[in-house]
């Protein structure tokens, strides 16, 4: 019998290293695909064997999986900088010599990196540069924009006749397009306006005789003359594009307010204040955007968080957005400071989010406790955790380089993972933006200036319409 027991044992061991195998072989090719949503799988594997090896005391798979949580921490921008704590513990610890992936070096705190090259301004398009519509007049076709034009935005070439295309008259505008015009004429075979690159539309006018086009700019407006008459095809002298942006709401949340004046920064400055003053200019530049944006307060007065999660619930918006500032004790003022953008995942989480949940979730906990609070967060759906890590990275590098542009010296924005209560009413992309230290000197006389404040909103502006423009490509 004891023998029974003890083959059954060894058995049941041996189909476990098999299946716990091929399982860590799935989660490393994971690792290194493309797909976001794999290498997520991958690092929640990981996270699921290491537990398992902390019981079953197997140092070689602790360290292995170890290895993949910090690998998968850099890819996906988390934080995971106990783990590697952790794994440098274990390997002091250890007197046997490292594996190949055992040298693997962890990641510094997850940050996002803007790049300082001066062309890539120009890349950096919002929805403020978009093709507004088009009319014949006369013999032109006008195009109009939502900016004024200037001879560095429009780039003009011909291409000649190739099989059954014709001539061809290429117009490059640093611009983006609504949506996809029919602009026809009687004499022209074709005109089709499109989105070349990101930053880019092309408008190619074929012609089967040779046109001769000549343009110019007067105001807003890309005035082209083809020699053509002025008798144009039935029903398509007018056109005038909506932007998709009018489809989406946004929800900004000016943390605190009223009675809850939030952090205390320096010379008694706060928290409430500054962050309402940013939260409506972002809503004026995103209005501005052809946004519709609705405020859970705009202006000082006291908000429940059970108001704010209920209010957000009822609209339904298509990103939610908490502004909030950071603050310290009096002994380390002067050492913190930067930007930090976090998004909910109840998966995820450092001992700095882990301080912050305390103090943003304090605010309503006599109707709510922690374990409550981590209950709800648990039902968000992992679709919805992914757009809001997307969300954060494409609005801390925007402004991040927005501030930069202005030449503010400031730290790149840290994007990281925790349990705030607030952002459980969004069923979308959902962030909490920490503007920077109210407790530090030096920013807190930033986040004051009204300029400053301008151009923090336009980077959040930037970094809303990137990731709408990235999202339709995934």
């Amino acid at each position: 019998m004891l023998r029974l027991f003890t083959l059954l044992l060894l058995l049941s061991t041996l189909l476990w290293a098999l299946s716990s195998q091929q399982e860590l072989d799935l989660a490393k090719k994971n690792l290194y695909s493309h797909s976001k949503e794999r290498q997520f799988s991958a690092y929640d594997t990981y996270k699921r064997y290491y537990i398992k090896a902390l019981i079953k005391d197997d140092k070689a798979l602790i360290l292995r999986c170890l290895d993949g949580i910090c690998i998968a921490g850099k890819k996906l921008r988390i934080d995971v900088s106990s783990y590697e704590k952790k794994r440098k513990n274990l390997e002091k610890k250890s007197q046997k010599k490292p594996s190949k992936i055992e040298k693997y070096n962890p990641p510094k705190p997850v940050t996002v990196k803007v790049s300082k090259n001066k062309k890539s301004k120009r890349l950096k398009l919002s929805s403020k540069r978009g093709l507004r519509g088009f009319r014949w007049e006369d013999k032109l076709l006008v195009l109009s924009f939502d900016f004024r034009l200037k001879s560095r935005d429009v780039n003009y070439f011909t291409l000649k006749p190739e099989g059954n295309k014709g001539y061809r008259y290429i117009f490059d505008v640093d611009a983006i397009v609504y949506e996809k015009p029919v602009i026809k004429h009687r004499e022209i075979k074709r005109i089709t306006i499109s989105q070349y690159k990101t930053n880019k539309i092309r408008i190619v006018i074929e012609s089967i005789k040779p046109l001769h086009p000549r343009f110019s700019f007067e105001d807003n407006e890309l005035r082209i003359a083809l020699g053509v008459s002025t008798v144009y095809a039935p029903k398509a002298k007018v056109g005038v594009f909506k932007s998709q942006n009018s489809k989406r709401l946004i929800i900004i949340d000016p943390g605190h307010g009223g009675r809850d004046g939030g952090a205390v920064g320096y010379k008694r400055h706060l928290e409430k204040d500054i962050v309402l003053k940013i939260s409506k200019k972002l809503a004026k530049i995103l209005r501005s955007d052809g946004y519709r944006v609705k405020m859970t307060r705009d202006k000082d007065k006291t908000v429940s968080l059970k108001y704010r999660t209920k209010y957000t619930r009822k609209n339904h918006p298509d990103l939610f957005i908490s502004i909030h500032a950071n603050s310290v004790p009096k002994k380390n003022a002067h050492k913190a400071k930067g930007i930090e953008i976090y998004y909910l995942d109840p998966k995820r989480g450092s001992q700095r989010s882990n301080r912050l949940e305390r103090k943003e979730n304090a605010a309503d906990y006599s109707a709510m406790n922690s374990s409550m609070t981590k209950l709800f967060v648990a039902t968000q759906s992992r679709a919805k955790v992914i757009e809001s890590n997307f969300l954060a990275i494409d609005m801390g590098q925007n402004v991040v380089s927005r501030l930069r542009e202005k030449r503010y010296k400031v730290k790149d924005a840290k994007v990281a993972g925790g349990n705030f209560w607030v952002l459980v009413g969004a069923t979308s992309a959902a962030v909490l933006v920490e503007v920077g230290f109210v407790s530090n000197p030096s920013e807190v006389n930033l986040l004051i200036k009204n300029k400053y404040q301008n151009t923090f909103a336009e980077g959040l502006a930037d970094g809303v319409n990137q990731y709408f423009r990235n999202k339709e490509r995934r």
